[in-house]
């Protein structure tokens, strides 16, 4: 027995809390070298769980940069799904809905869970990224993502993409227009903490993860950017005069604010100019879709009354429509307006057995840009 005293157990790791669970499930799907990683979905929850597991800064530099960053800009401990290509496998492949080894077979493996991903490749010695500002691989990306997301949409598993807006050539001009893509589904990334053309999708990624999906990525309230340094190409951000040009053209791209000090996000551009045209749009609709499924599951093959004309009962219209209503304003209420829903009677359910249902989101304003008149008076 050893003598009478007071023991102290020093305890570690109580840095890196664990981030309560906002509205998304990420994944990262990013280059590694590793045969054995290639088309390999992993679950970590830290850069050292990672490391556990192979993706070590010596072995995988690329991904283990990216991984870092996430964490580093999270600042804490959450589940993050990480899912390798290949060098030889562009963007474009994995981000093409019919492809085996690919973000489709990520997304089946998590069996839709994930809702929130993050792209970015590190090409193989001798690929040719084309002549133009951009690597030809962001834009037809971006295309291919479409028929990937609407996919997993229509199944109710809705999802929003970040893609890594790699630079090939930064002395050419710039002539891809994301906002012109017609795709609300993906945003591209453009700037990152390497000065070697990548983008730092992983701390986009970070930054929407850390907060509900209603919050912007470039919210002030939430302070700067863990990032130290951003570089467009192999130059620093601030060098270059088009940066308002490049946010113009749908980028999501960093920048300055004054009298702050360190980088901010500027607007949560995705690639088209509808409704769906920033990322908080997107992923406040997808949780709500997420919510109407689930609500409405025990609803399926169940019956209602029918007035003499084959109409809905009113009573029965306006109960299956509080349903949805309630559900949406338990979860959602801090994150939208207002939301109405609708179930009109005049359905012909006894034939057809399809009950249509009209959800309308009225969601938040967002003062992406203030103006103050300021100036001078003779009185008060």
């Amino acid at each position: 027995m050893k003598l009478p005293g007071v023991t102290i157990k020093v305890s570690n790791g109580n840095l890196m809390q664990d981030v309560a669970v906002a509205d998304a499930v990420p994944a990262l799907v990013a280059t590694v070298k590793t045969t054995s990683l290639v088309g390999k979905t992993a679950e970590i929850y830290s850069l050292e769980d990672a490391v556990s597991l192979g993706y070590t800064e010596s072995a995988e530099p690329f991904i283990h940069n990216l991984i870092k960053e996430y964490y580093n800009e999270l600042g804490g401990k959450q589940l993050l799904y990480i899912y390798g290509i290949a060098q030889t496998t562009t963007m474009t492949k994995a981000l093409t809905a019919t492809e085996t080894n690919s973000v489709a077979k990520l997304l089946l493996e998590t069996e839709g869970e994930v809702n929130l991903i993050a792209i970015a490749r590190n090409p193989e010695s001798g690929y040719s990224a084309g002549s133009g500002f951009l690597d030809k691989d962001v834009e037809t990306a971006v295309t291919a993502s479409k028929a990937l997301a609407e996919n997993y949409q229509s199944q109710n598993k809705p999802v929003r993409l970040l893609i890594e807006g790699r630079v090939a050539n930064e002395s050419a001009s710039n002539t891809y227009s994301p906002s012109e893509a017609g795709n609300g589904y993906a945003g591209v990334v453009l700037g990152g903490t390497s000065a070697d053309g990548s983008a730092a999708v992983s701390i986009a990624l970070a930054r929407a993860v850390k907060y509900p999906a209603h919050v912007k990525i470039g919210n002030g309230q939430n302070g700067p950017l863990s990032a130290l340094q951003i570089y467009i190409g192999t130059k620093p951000m601030e060098e270059r005069s088009d940066l308002e040009t490049l946010h113009e053209d749908g980028f999501i791209v960093f920048m300055h604010r004054t009298g702050s000090a360190g980088y901010y996000f500027g607007v949560d551009n995705m690639c088209e100019s509808g409704d769906y045209r920033i990322l908080v749009h997107g992923r406040v609709i997808d949780k709500a879709q997420r919510i109407a499924a689930k609500a409405y599951l025990p609803f399926i093959e169940n019956d209602m009354r029918m007035e003499s004309d084959g109409s809905i009962n009113a009573s029965d219209a306006i109960y299956l429509g509080s349903i949805l209503e309630t559900a949406i304003r338990a979860e959602m209420s801090e994150q939208i307006s207002d939301v109405k829903v609708n179930v009109p009677v005049k359905q012909d359910v006894i034939n057809t057995s399809n009950v249509n249902i009209q959800i309308s989101v009225l969601p938040l304003g967002y003062s992406s840009y203030i103006t103050i008149n300021l100036g001078l008076t003779s009185k008060l």
